[in-house]
C-alpha cells in the first residue's frame, strides 16, 4: 500500500477497531452509498458515478469502502475525486503540515475490488463531507471480447482485508462516520445500491458484422439500408439484431462510422466486427 494509501486507512482503522462499542451509536441516521449505470460496447471506454446522499448533519471525516466488480468483462483505468470531495480539507491539510498534501482520498484496485477511502483529521466538521453527491467516478475499459448483452455489476462492499494487521478477523464494515470530540468512533449504517454496466453491439456468436438487413451476407444493399436508416431513422425498418450486425465499427452506436467500415469492407480495404 502507498504511504497515502497508509494515513488515510489510518483513521478508518481506528474507528472499526479502536471504538467498536460505539459503533452504530445513531442507529437512526444512515448514509446511501450508490453505483451508477452505463452502457458501452466492447473494447470502448465507460464511467459511472459513486454517490453518497442522505448524510446526517454531522457529516463525515471518514469513507471506506470497495466497489466489486466483474474482471472478465471490465479493467478499472481510473478513479476520480468527484465534487463532493471538494471540501477544502485537502488543501487546508497542507497548509498545517506540507507531507499531509494528498493524504486525503485515494484509491487502487485489488483482484475484484476497487478500494476507496477518503479521510480527514481536522476536527472541524466545515472541511468534512456534507449533504451528498458525487463521490467518485470509476473509468474503466469493456473487454474487446464481451459478448452484446453481457452485464457487469458494480457492487459496494467492504475492502477485503483483516480488521488490523496479523489479526485473523476479516473486516465486515463499509465506513462512513466520524470520530466525536471525546475520540469516540461513529459509524453510520450504509444503504447500498450497486449499479450495471451493459455491452451493447458485441459478439454474441451470431452476430454478423455489416449484415444489417440479416440475410447471411454482407452486399452493397445492407449498406443501402444502413444509410437510409442513418438518415431517416425510426422510419425505415431495421431489426434489432440488424442493428446489433450495424454496429459493426463496435461504437455502442449505429451511425455514419458504420457506413464507413461496411464501405471499406465492401471495397476489400477493411475489416467489420472485434479484429
Amino acid at each position: 500500500m502507498k504511504m497515502k494509501q497508509a494515513a488515510a486507512a489510518l483513521l478508518a482503522t481506528t474507528m472499526m477497531t479502536a471504538a467498536l462499542p460505539c459503533m452504530n451509536a445513531n442507529a437512526a441516521d444512515s448514509v446511501a452509498i450508490s453505483v451508477g449505470d452505463a452502457t458501452a460496447a466492447p473494447g470502448a471506454t465507460f464511467s459511472v458515478d459513486v454517490s453518497l446522499a442522505d448524510i446526517p448533519t454531522t457529516g463525515l471525516c471518514a469513507v471506506e469502502f470497495a466497489v466489486e466488480f466483474d474482471t472478465s468483462l471490465v479493467t478499472i483505468d481510473n478513479v476520480t475525486a468527484g465534487a463532493l470531495c471538494d471540501t477544502g480539507a485537502e488543501s487546508a491539510e497542507s497548509a498545517i503540515d506540507a507531507s499531509l498534501a494528498d493524504t486525503t482520498f485515494d484509491w487502487n484496485v485489488a483482484d475484484d475490488q476497487i478500494c476507496i477511502t477518503w479521510v480527514t483529521g481536522l476536527t472541524d466538521s466545515a472541511y468534512w463531507l456534507q449533504e451528498g453527491g458525487v463521490f467518485v467516478t470509476i473509468e474503466g475499459t469493456v473487454s474487446a471480447e464481451a459478448a452484446a448483452g453481457a452485464t457487469a455489476d458494480f457492487t459496494v462492499a467492504p475492502i477485503a482485508r483483516s480488521i488490523y494487521p496479523g489479526s485473523e478477523t476479516a473486516n465486515a464494515e463499509v465506513l462512513a462516520g466520524y470520530l466525536d470530540n471525546s475520540g469516540a468512533a461513529k459509524n453510520y449504517t450504509s444503504v447500498l445500491d450497486g449499479g450495471t454496466l451493459t455491452v451493447s453491439g458485441g459478439n454474441t456468436g451470431n452476430t454478423l458484422y455489416g449484415d444489417v438487413d440479416c440475410d447471411k451476407s454482407v452486399s452493397i444493399t445492407d449498406l443501402v439500408l444502413l444509410a437510409r436508416y442513418a438518415s431517416q431513422g425510426e422510419g425505415v425498418s431495421v431489426s434489432a439484431e440488424g442493428l446489433v450486425n450495424a454496429d459493426c465499427d463496435l461504437s455502442g452506436s449505429v451511425d455514419a462510422g458504420d457506413i464507413t467500415a461496411i464501405s471499406l469492407y465492401l471495397a476489400g480495404l477493411g475489416t467489420l466486427g472485434p479484429q
